[in-house]
């Protein structure tokens, strides 16, 4: 099917009284984590979490910017049609997705349970985070159907997307999410902090497989795109 393309949050046509409350929610969101960070890191001069803050920040507002305004109303809330499994999984991946950081700030800002890891650990480690929130940012931007949960969007005539990165794996921007999660305990100098990081990276592989399973049963055309792209998140593993 040809791709049809696709306009930025912005246009010029986008409902203000959305776009207000999206920029808002966002702004809100931002803000709710840099109070996660350094309330739980109990001081402001924490390098590890100002670093983070930000590659949040650039994660957050930069896809606000750049994904089209259909797709911010798709992701806006939670749709009646989400399937009833997914709706569990999404509130446990985001409490986890936000538990993450704060024992991470706990442990490597406050208290120092594991102590300094090198230098150079936590530079590896802060630039996969960039480079799988930036993987997870081009997905939103090349699949106009990355809805916030799992379903069918009939209404928006949903098809099949397999350009840019959904041509080498089926859900690159949970394979995005997934690397930068877990090594955020890493960057901020925690160990404890890869319990939470496990148990989302476990909830959301588990989220890719019956969204996978979902979307060969119901949309028209995956099969096929299953045949030519193999792997789910991770080219030659899975």
């Amino acid at each position: 099917m040809k791709e049809i393309p696709m306009k930025s949050a912005f246009e010029k046509n986008f409902d203000i009284n959305l776009k207000l409350r999206m920029t808002l929610g966002v702004l809100m969101f931002v803000g709710l984590m840099f109070a996660i960070i350094f309330l739980s890191a109990g001081r402001l001069n924490y390098w590890n979490g100002w670093l983070y803050f930000l590659l949040f920040s650039y994660f957050e507002l930069f896809t606000f910017l750049i994904i089209p305004s259909e797709l911010i109303k798709e992701r806006y809330g939670i749709p009646p049609e989400t399937k009833k499994w997914d709706k569990i999984i999404y509130f446990v991946f985001t409490a986890l997705g936000n538990i993450n950081p704060l024992i991470a700030a706990l442990d490597g800002g406050r208290y120092h349970w594991t102590g300094d890891f090198p230098l150079w650990v936590n530079v590896v480690a802060f630039a996969v985070i960039f480079l799988g929130y930036s993987l997870t940012v081009i997905s939103l931007r090349k699949n106009r159907f990355f809805s916030a949960t799992v379903r069918i969007q009939k209404e928006r005539d949903q098809y099949v997307i397999d350009k840019g990165p959904y041509a080498l794996v089926r859900h690159p921007g949970y394979a995005g999410i997934i690397f930068s999660s877990i090594v955020i305990p890493i960057a901020m100098n925690s160990l404890w902090a890869l319990i939470p990081a496990g148990l989302f990276v476990v909830t959301l592989v588990i989220r890719t497989y019956l969204e996978d399973i979902t979307l060969q049963k119901e949309l028209p055309g995956y099969g096929e795109y299953v045949d030519r792209v193999r792997y789910r998140l991770f080219p030659w593993i899975w």
